[in-house]
């Protein structure tokens, strides 16, 4: 039963930059949380927001162990809250909101992630040429995402979810849009969890509060090689790569095979030396596809699947195991 006001824990962790009075304000550290805070009272009126400072840099610079210092601090209080938010930037939101859906399960209650692309990092001579951008994020920036994100983190939902724009998506089925649009995000295979509409509609894909009380899964193996295969690109790459000591190698293959008949020999030998190939590729034939050398994937997105197949790894060194842990459906 939620409080006749919501309790809720809005969480720093970059991407948290905004407007109030042609002024960008943003959060380096816990001491500009009060003007942040005081830039939009609004938030109030809808639920008791508390402030926690995690991270305040630029979200290319947010890595594992952040992800973890974030998901130990949302278990820390979950007993506290009736919902969380965190404030991320876009360009790694997707890494993270798959991170937290991992290592926080199983959710009772809602982690909602949203953003704005208005760096923290601005400077004086960035501002100048923001008028334009000033005027639009007035209507379709960060007080309109984290309005809508506190209003999400206080309904019935137990999801990580992404808001943004007028679209609630489940944190593992999100993608970047293709598409010019205030939305930055699609939907990927049932991933549509909500939309925003004269208020906020959840749909029946969400997944309803509960008593479930997570567990912290935080352990992980950031030591993941990745490698990109482009026509002309050979199996000395991918051997390369072995050489280098990776726990795991992730490959996205262009190939509905998956590999040319050339990786052959440097593929059984990875399967010698015990380290897990994923082979990604959502026009892949058959996910079950029975390769020892390799493990297919082609129903995730590419950013939850490498984010879980680290995380897969730092749960077991298993190759079996692996390979059945990352066939499973965790959320």
């Amino acid at each position: 039963m939620l409080h006749a006001k919501p309790t809720i824990c809005l969480l720093f962790c970059g991407g948290s930059a905004m407007v109030s009075d042609d002024r960008v304000v943003s959060v380096m550290s816990s001491a500009d949380l009060k003007p942040w805070m005081d830039a939009i009272p609004e938030l109030q009126l809808i639920a008791d927001v508390d402030p926690v400072f995690v991270f305040g840099g630029d979200a290319s610079e947010i890595e594992p162990n952040l992800w973890i210092r974030l998901a130990r601090e949302i278990h820390s209080r979950m007993p506290r809250y009736d919902g969380f938010v965190v404030l991320h930037g876009v360009d790694t939101m997707l890494y993270t909101s798959a991170a937290l859906s991992f290592m926080l399960q199983p959710l009772g209650k809602p982690i909602i992630v949203t953003g704005s692309p208005l760096s923290a990092e601005v400077t004086e001579s960035d501002k100048q040429d923001l008028s334009g951008l000033i005027s639009n994020y007035r209507n379709l920036g960060i007080k309109a995402n984290l309005i809508n994100a506190v209003q999400v983190a206080s309904m019935d939902i137990a999801e990580v979810a992404i808001m943004f724009g007028n679209r609630l998506l489940q944190g593992t089925r999100a993608v970047k849009s293709d598409a010019a649009s205030f939305n930055f995000f699609d939907a990927h295979r049932d991933g549509l969890l909500g939309t925003v509409d004269f208020g906020i509609k959840l749909l029946a894909t969400a997944t309803r509060r509960s008593r479930a009380k997570p567990r912290l899964l935080d352990t992980i193996e950031s030591n993941v090689g990745l490698l990109q295969l482009v026509p002309g690109a050979g199996p000395e790459l991918l051997d390369a790569l072995l050489k280098k000591g990776y726990r795991g190698i992730v490959v996205r293959s262009f190939n509905t095979n998956l590999f040319p008949d050339t990786f052959k020999p440097v593929l059984e030998r990875a399967y010698r030396k015990k380290v897990p190939i994923l082979a990604h590729n959502p026009f892949a034939l058959d996910v079950k596809k029975k390769k020892r050398e390799y493990i297919v994937i082609n129903d995730k997105t590419f950013e939850t699947t490498f984010v879980k197949f680290m995380w897969v790894l730092g749960q077991t060194r298993d190759v079996g195991k692996i390979r059945l842990m990352m066939w499973e459906e965790y959320v």
